[in-house]
């Protein structure tokens, strides 16, 4: 319990800045830059002089939420074998834009803005669904550290007929496999999160693929299922370099265009402010971020879908944005 609680403390002052400072002026185009920290911008990939080339690109993953067929434990390995021996080849990759995610919200339900260093989507990575022509919305919820607020929150989305994409870490799996098993069953798809919930960006090409294929593993291995293609980094931390890798895994790294803080369980939200906040900042094609261990979440989802449907909002799954 007191490395969980160490963990969830380094997370928590590393999404504080971004979340809590809202990472830009509601109403404006202009990000609002106090207190994030962000660094100078800077150009595209440079070569380190290294000859190693480009791996080939990887297939898009197994497709949830069915049972793989073959040998999937052989094919990660072979994977991670792939990966880890073009270390030279990510290594040369720039990481001097490294920054946390960060998104600028806009009244009038407006599509969230965003502060980026270079454009994501050229590394297979999104935050919002800009294709839309219906009003639609992306549910998903990070499970970082288990929970057993899980079982309401997949009640209330049965009671409304709602199906979400929910993010586990091996951590959470340890714990809540069953929990998984039933988002399966109902019609939610559970995506990659990573093996401890830590900043990635400084990790190396071997710990970066060991953080994405063991919980893939471990998650085949408790539950008979394979993870759907779709990432999260912990913290919202990216770089190139990551996001390269990440894709190169077969993997879609999804980020947020709502959210709020209600990550710190001894800083809650109120329910009305949860409420509110939704109230005030829905837009269409967003993906919106919540957290399984929240208890103002917990209150207030109910409630939450409740207004979004009757906005007349549906609720996606993320393989629309393939």
């Amino acid at each position: 319990m007191k490395r969980r609680y160490i963990l969830k403390v380094m997370a928590l002052a590393l999404m504080t800045a971004c979340v809590l400072s809202s990472c830009g002026k509601s109403g404006s185009d202009e990000p609002s830059k106090t207190g994030i920290g962000l660094p100078s911008l800077t150009g595209g990939d440079t070569s380190s002089g290294d000859s190693s080339e480009a791996p080939e690109s990887t297939s898009e993953g197994t497709r949830f939420p069915t049972e793989t067929t073959g040998d999937y434990i052989a094919e990660q390995e072979a994977l991670r074998a792939k990966i880890n021996g073009n270390a030279s080849y990510y290594d040369s990759i720039d990481t001097t834009g490294r920054m946390e995610w960060c998104f600028v919200r806009n009244e009038g339900h407006v599509p969230s803005g965003t502060w980026e260093q270079f454009d994501i989507s050229e590394y297979n990575a999104l935050y919002i669904n800009k294709r839309v022509s219906d009003k639609v919305v992306y549910l998903t919820f990070d499970c970082g550290f288990p929970s057993t607020r899980t079982v309401s929150i997949l009640d209330t989305l049965a009671k409304h007929d709602v199906k979400a994409n929910f993010f586990v870490t091996k951590m959470y799996l340890e714990e809540c496999s069953d929990y998984c098993k039933r988002m399966i069953e109902e019609g939610h798809i559970v995506c990659n999160h990573s093996v401890h919930h830590v900043v990635m960006t400084t990790m190396s090409v071997e710990e970066i693929s060991a953080e994405i294929i063991d919980v893939a593993e471990f998650f085949y291995e408790k539950t008979g299922y394979t993870l759907a293609p779709y990432f999260r980094p912990p913290t919202g931390a990216y770089d190139k370099r990551l996001l390269t890798i990440t894709e190169d895994l077969g993997y879609k790294t999804v980020f947020w265009s709502l959210a709020y803080g209600d990550y710190d369980q001894n800083n809650q939200p109120s329910v009305d402010e949860v409420i509110d906040h939704f109230h005030k900042y829905h837009h269409n094609g967003a993906i919106i971020l919540m957290h399984n261990d929240s208890s103002a979440n917990e209150a207030a989802l109910d409630e939450v879908l409740t207004y979004l449907q009757g906005e007349g909002y549906r609720f996606g799954l993320l393989d629309e944005l393939d």
